[in-house]
């Protein structure tokens, strides 16, 4: 499971990602990369700025650079993911910069048949590097060009980079006390309409989002320290060994003490990586 979060590395990424997903889930986040997920088998959730979407077997999610976005854990499902850089394709990254899929899915059998055909093209080449990234280019270039003609375009909505400032905002500063009074003063809307705007963006509220953020700061602590529970709690953000514990256990099935061993015996599994199947 992913943090929620800015993915900024994926700014710095100079060729495209793109593996094979079981069962992915991931909370909240976004980056400058244009994201494309093609169901193989089952049905996976996910969410786009608040929306919830359940994509089937057969068919493609879309989602557009600073989206905030989700994978929601449930039915079982496998997916080909692949995250696209928009520096990697600069014909169409001045349209991408602007401009957003009309819609968030395509079940349009024949050309979700000839994007998953470049898609596995894709995976059979390998990791991207300069030996092929002209040839990962050219399927990435063919994919969005059926996409364009057969999808359609619209214009970015609005709100798309409000929930973008908010998230990197309580990346940067979830270890210092943060209320919903705070927050709405900050961004300039009332209590109730930031809390309505933050839960229809993610999906979740925001305690709820800013804890999770907090125990994966935690789990990097106990993954790479031997510091005390409440030391390890304190630096996280969290205000009291109870509250970790319980925002802990809901974001990882353990307790940290359970986490902890189990990094240690090597067992941690799903819970010790930040993202599932990720390269």
């Amino acid at each position: 499971m992913i943090q929620g979060m800015y993915e900024t590395f994926r700014d710095n990424d100079r060729f495209p990602a793109f593996w094979e997903c079981k069962n992915g889930g991931c909370l909240p986040h976004f980056h400058s990369s244009l994201e494309l997920s093609y169901v193989t088998e089952g049905t996976m959730g996910a969410m786009i700025n608040g929306q919830i979407f359940s994509i089937r077997t057969g068919q493609l999610l879309m989602v557009p650079s600073y989206t905030a976005h989700a994978y929601l854990d449930g039915d079982p499902s496998k997916s080909i993911l692949i995250i696209v850089p928009l520096d990697f394709i600069p014909l169409y990254a001045p349209l991408f910069s602007k401009k957003v899929f009309a819609q968030s899915i395509s079940r349009e059998k024949f050309l979700n048949d000839e994007v998953l055909h470049c898609l596995r093209m894709i995976l059979g080449l390998g990791p991207c590097s300069e030996q092929n990234e002209n040839l990962v280019r050219s399927y990435i270039y063919v994919i969005l060009g059926l996409l364009i003609q057969k999808i359609g375009l619209a214009d970015t909505p609005k709100g798309r980079f409000l929930l973008k400032d908010i998230l990197m905002y309580l990346q940067d500063n979830c270890l210092r006390p943060i209320t919903l009074d705070s927050l709405s003063r900050k961004f300039g809307y009332s209590k109730y309409r930031f809390s309505h705007l933050f839960n229809e963006g993610t999906g979740c509220p925001l305690t709820q989002y800013i804890g999770s953020l907090r125990a994966h700061r935690a789990a990097n602590l106990l993954r790479e320290s031997e510091s005390p529970l409440l030391e390890v709690a304190m630096n996280s953000g969290f205000d009291s060994l109870r509250t970790f514990y319980r925002s802990f256990k809901k974001n990882f099935g353990m307790t940290p003490t359970e986490y902890r061993h189990a990094i240690r015996d090597g067992k941690a599994g799903r819970a010790a990586t930040e993202k599932n199947n990720s390269p």
